[in-house]
């Protein structure tokens, strides 16, 4: 029988070696025991397993565990703590004079604060207070004898959605015609006419019409009302402003009921809400603007054209009325007449001229009898605002006409001298 080989002892330095292996690997056995399949990770990498491999990590991982998380703990709040403890960094603030820091607050246009500010304390509240350009106005109105004026508003009708979708109704619509009208009435110096008087006298059609804007109506309220000038305001929402929450725009234009002439115009936007102090502030600088082209006008500045408006009546033929338009021409003070339509049949003839005249309308009738001399056949039917209604009442003879002649021939001078006597203006259905 043979004999298995005997095993030959290994050296003590290679057994204490195995020994140190053997103790390094439980070591790490104890470390991650269960990471892989159960088992520990470098026990099946150094070829041990099964029961062996579980139980050589012993109860060491839950002490291993612990000691990790007090170690990030710690860890954590070092971190913090050196976080926590450092300095604050300060930043310099500039002073107010440094215009490079501090960019100018932008305001609502169109009044800025060092072109036209709000009016004067307390007129927001309502108490009125004057405008810059109300003194020259009532001066200009009392000169051009108390025209009637009349307020007028313009604005979308209302629909299902409401005004474009705007918080504004009617009413705030009439805030702003009310406004108006209590600055232009210049605390009583200067007569409105109510704009529910032309519900009342005009017919439905007319009153819609004037509603709408249509100058067609200007006439009727000019026969019917005497109204000389109406003060059109025009409102609708616009979304090109400068406010964020949406503005109206107020257009306004001053007119002459006689021809349909625009004495002046303004506008402005007036942000919401429509406020008692937005709307008195924004109506405020639109009737200051209104109210220094109306004293500009009626104060016959030498840069607006406001003429008269003479109509002339009952003459017998066409050639009458153009004798009585180039004796006008010639009146001291009258620097331009304008023809508007000369018209007639076999019976009358009627004309209406244009005449700019450097003073009022009273003051250039007597100016035009004072030439006329004793004729007492042209008469002042109506006289109001700027309109003159002349009448042929009877024969009216112009001033004669005295022509000189000088001729020279050689050394003798021969003069000659004629008067022409003017035939006499008939008035209509006398003849000449």
């Amino acid at each position: 029988m043979h004999k298995l080989p005997q095993a030959r002892p290994q050296p003590l330095l290679a057994r204490i070696l195995t020994r140190y292996a053997y103790l390094r690997v439980k070591w790490l056995c104890n470390i991650c025991r269960g990471w892989l399949f159960g088992q520990c990770a470098v026990c099946v990498a150094f070829g041990v397993a099964g029961e062996g491999a579980t139980a050589c990590c012993g109860g060491y991982l839950e002490m291993l565990f612990m000691f990790l998380r007090l170690a990030t703990v710690g860890f954590i709040t070092g971190l913090l703590a050196l976080a926590g403890c450092q300095t604050v960094q300060r930043v310099n603030i500039p002073p107010a004079s440094d215009q490079a820091a501090y960019q100018p607050q932008p305001y609502s246009k169109p009044l800025p604060p060092d072109a036209y500010g709000p009016p004067a304390t307390g007129n927001p509240y309502g108490t009125h207070q004057a405008l810059p350009d109300e003194a020259a106005y009532v001066q200009a109105y009392q000169a051009q004898r108390e025209p009637r004026v009349m307020v007028v508003i313009v604005y979308p009708k209302v629909t299902a959605q409401g005004y474009k979708k705007l918080p504004i109704s009617d009413t705030d619509y009439h805030a702003v015609q009310l406004s108006t009208i209590d600055y232009l009435n210049a605390n009583g110096q200067v007569d409105i006419q109510s704009p529910e008087l032309a519900k009342q006298v005009l017919n439905r059609e007319s009153f819609l019409r004037m509603q709408n804007g249509d100058p067609a109506v200007l006439p009727l309220l000019k026969h019917q009302l005497n109204t000389d000038v109406v003060v059109e305001i025009q409102a609708s929402p616009t979304a090109q402003s400068s406010s964020s929450q949406g503005a109206v725009r107020l257009l306004a234009q001053a007119l002459s009921t006689t021809d349909a002439r625009i004495l002046g115009v303004a506008y402005v936007d007036m942000p919401l809400p429509a406020s008692k102090t937005n709307i008195n502030m924004y109506t405020g600088y639109l009737s200051d603007k209104i109210m220094q082209k109306l004293a500009a006008v009626w104060n016959g500045s030498p840069q607006a054209f406001n003429p008269i408006t003479v109509r002339i009546y009952h003459a017998a033929t066409v050639d009458d009325v153009l004798k009585i338009k180039h004796f006008i021409q010639k009146v001291p003070g009258v620097t331009r007449v304008i023809d508007r339509g000369i018209t007639g049949n076999t019976q009358t003839a009627y004309g209406q001229l244009a005449v700019q005249y450097s003073g009022s309308p009273d003051d250039f009738y007597s100016a035009l009898k004072q030439e006329l001399g004793v004729s007492t056949g042209l008469k002042a039917v109506d006289l109001q605002n700027n309109t003159l209604d002349l009448d042929i009442t009877g024969p009216m003879i112009l001033k004669t006409t005295t022509i000189t002649t000088t001729r020279k021939i050689r050394t003798e001078t021969d003069t000659t001298t004629k008067t022409v006597n003017n035939n006499p203006i008939m008035p209509a259905g006398n003849g000449q």
